[in-house]
């Protein structure tokens, strides 16, 4: 079973515990995603939170209960659970730190095996199988997130899944997201679906618009400096395969 998190608490050191947990507790339905799953991945991006997908579940209901056990585990920890209206939301407080759990569900969701590794070691600790989403569906979730949302860290990684792992996005993953675009930016806001070649557009004039000052200033407190230098060029290359390939899949 998990060792308990060492005390006095850190960040890093509850993400581990949850991930060692979860994968015991809920084996192959708790499936990673995310900053997190990114950072098994050597992705250089930190995160504030953790992110699952359980899956086949139909309500965030049906996990509430087994998340708040397992989470009560952790001694003298502050954990407070609420459900929204696209996922389960912990904040777990313990000595002077705080992480974020995220759990969306879904009846489907591909997940691959990945070991904790060099992030277990880090910390001391033997690593562990976990399940992370699988490379392709993740980037054609992080497409469509970032349709949603125009936040330069959604395209980095869609350039980090791109350009370091040469993934191509699952094209049937990506089509039900944008058969039901759910956006808050003005520009978006009555549009409800959009075609593979209205986002190849829309890529094409971000990449057009990325500076490395952009992406200093949106980008520099989740990565370090020597992965920002000469990053705007890096993208612009990554986005018009992804371009590229979304055209190509065209109708």
């Amino acid at each position: 079973m998990t060792t308990p998190p060492n005390r006095p608490a850190t960040a890093d050191g509850l993400f581990l515990w949850v991930m060692h947990r979860f994968a015991e507790v809920f084996a192959d339905h708790a499936i990673l995603e995310g900053g997190m799953a990114l950072r098994l991945i050597d992705s250089p991006r930190s995160t504030t939170d953790i992110d699952y997908v359980f899956a086949p579940y139909a309500s965030k209901k049906d996990v509430r209960a087994q998340i708040e056990t397992v989470l009560s585990e952790i001694e003298d920890a502050d954990v407070l659970i609420e459900l929204h209206s696209k996922m389960l939301r912990a904040e777990i407080h313990i000595d002077s730190v705080s992480i974020q759990l995220e759990v969306h569900v879904a009846m489907e969701c591909r997940g691959i095996p990945m070991s904790t590794g060099g992030f277990a070691r880090q910390l001391g600790q033997p690593a562990r199988i976990v399940r992370i989403m699988s490379p392709d569906w993740a980037l054609a979730h992080k497409l469509a997130a970032w349709n949603e949302r125009r936040l330069l860290r959604d395209l980095y990684d869609c350039y980090f899944f791109t350009a370091r792992l040469h993934e191509k996005p699952d094209g049937g993953v990506l089509d039900r997201r944008l058969a039901h675009v759910e956006s808050r930016i003005p520009a978006l806001a009555n549009r409800r679906n959009m075609t593979r070649a209205e986002l190849a557009t829309e890529l094409r004039a971000e990449a057009a618009d990325l500076s490395q000052e952009r992406l200093a200033a949106e980008l520099g407190g989740i990565l370090p400096s020597e992965e920002i230098a000469g990053l705007a060029p890096r993208m612009q290359a990554a986005i018009a395969n992804i371009v590229e390939w979304l055209e190509e899949q065209s109708p």
